[in-house]
Formats: C-alpha cells, sequence, structure tokens
C-alpha cells in the first residue's frame, strides 16, 4: 500500500520544494568587486631637513626641600609615657 503525497507529509513537501526549483529561473549573484580609492587627504611628503642640531624643552622639576633635621642626645619621651599616634 502506497502513502498518498500530499503537503502535510515530509515527501510531499519535499517534493513541492522540488517542483517550485525546477520552475524558478536561478539568478547568477554578481559579487561586487572593490577598487582601492587614492586617499583624499595630502599624504606624506619627503621634506629634506636642514637642521644641524635638535632643541628639546625639558620639563623643570622644583628643587625639593630640604627638612631640617635636631638630632638629639635623649629621647623626648620616657618609657611608660602616654602617646597619641595619628593614624
Amino acid at each position: 500500500m502506497e502513502k498518498s503525497r500530499d503537503d502535510l507529509s515530509f515527501e510531499g513537501a519535499w517534493a513541492k520544494q522540488l517542483k517550485e526549483e525546477k520552475e524558478e529561473p536561478v539568478a547568477e549573484t554578481q559579487t561586487e568587486v572593490k577598487t582601492h580609492d587614492a586617499p583624499a587627504f595630502r599624504g606624506q611628503r619627503d621634506i629634506v631637513e636642514k637642521r644641524t642640531e635638535i632643541k628639546v624643552t625639558t620639563k623643570k622639576h622644583p628643587a625639593p626641600e630640604k627638612k631640617q633635621v635636631e638630632i638629639v642626645a635623649e629621647p623626648s619621651s620616657k618609657e611608660g609615657d602616654d602617646f597619641e599616634v595619628g593614624w
């Protein structure tokens, strides 16, 4: 017994698709060829330099401040003194 080929079955849909593809002419797809365009900007120039020396400006750093350090003979705090730490 042979199955009926209607559009709802796989075989019927397959046959319908093959029939539609045969009827439609196949249009060849043309690939777009890209061409190189010259740049719009002026571009690089070949310039001969006639300098004898190159001057470069330097950043001026301020001189570090010299701190006055006073050396004492003995520590100012004694053992057992309470003191605050500035954390």
